[in-house]
């Protein structure tokens, strides 16, 4: 008579598969897009969720700030969530269906239109499992101070503005044009916070987008959440540079800014003289237990 077959813990994902960490096996699910976790029985799990990240701003007659990096909490021992907070506590799951969502990323000058032409970015979507939100990142801005409330800030550009804040726990602020110069500041990321403009006039630098944080939940060490980098002015400046799935700012005045990686809950980066600003990149889900 043939074995009965063990129903698995838990099911859903879009990827599953086991990892050996220093002699303990974990099973892994990964959410790259949204979708249901199945538990079959109570579990205790680790978590890395991700928001999506924010679109960076569009310059018409300015520059434009790059977008904030998705909110990033992290429950890996020994690992960090965003602005610099220490790991979460694992969460309990009983027997039951769980809805896993991964947040989309933002447009790259995709929002409500600001002063002298230029457009904000959309902010990213929130990512969710089991109560937990990791909300999305900020948008990229221009002429104006950047919005707070976002996983972590967009920046903002042209004119002593600031960069949004980030949120405790999951990302810091972005930044800003402090100075009064013809460039934008970077988004925040989940590591640091986005870099303020450099220079003076025509020849003034964009800020660079913050830096991510990485974690091993996978068993890859893989760095996410970077913020956008800000766009500059005209080639005698630099564009901001992006690390951790964050998309480089625009060089002025033809050069078009990057996109953020998707899965990464990287920042857009932004754009200046009417050029293509960068999307942000969609969030991510990461759950695993030991079997």
């Amino acid at each position: 008579m043939a074995a009965a077959q063990q129903s698995p813990p838990a099911t859903g994902g879009n990827e599953v598969f086991d990892i050996n960490v220093s002699g303990t096996i974990y099973r892994v699910h990964k959410f790259t897009s949204s979708g249901d976790f199945k538990v079959f029985r109570n579990l205790t799990c680790q978590y890395l969720i991700i928001g999506g990240g924010g679109g960076g701003g569009k310059g018409n007659g300015t520059c434009a700030g790059g977008g904030g990096a998705g909110g990033y909490r992290c429950s890996v021992p020994g690992e960090s969530s965003g602005g610099g907070s220490s790991a979460e506590s694992t969460v309990a799951l009983t027997a039951q269906t769980y809805s896993v969502v991964v947040g989309s990323g933002g447009a790259g000058g995709g929002g409500v239109d600001l002063s002298f032409g230029g457009k904000a970015g959309v902010a990213g979507g929130n990512s969710s499992f089991a109560g937990i939100v990791s909300l999305g990142g900020g948008p990229g801005w221009t002429y104006a101070n950047a919005p707070d409330g976002y996983g972590s800030g967009g920046g903002s550009s042209n004119g002593i503005n600031n960069g949004g804040d980030g949120t405790t726990g999951q990302g810091y602020g972005g930044g800003g044009d402090n100075s009064g110069d013809w460039a934008g500041g970077g988004g925040g990321g989940a590591g640091g916070a986005g870099g303020n403009t450099s220079g003076s006039g025509a020849g003034a630098s964009g800020g660079n987008g913050g830096a991510g944080v990485t974690s091993s939940i996978d068993g890859t060490p893989t760095a996410r959440g970077g913020g956008g980098g800000g766009s500059d002015w005209q080639s005698t400046g630099t564009a901001g540079t992006a690390t951790a799935g964050g998309g480089a700012g625009g060089q002025g005045p033809s050069g078009n800014a990057s996109n953020a990686t998707e899965n990464t809950g990287g920042g857009g980066g932004g754009s200046s003289q009417n050029r293509i600003a960068g999307n942000g990149g969609s969030g991510i889900v990461i759950i695993r237990y030991v079997l």
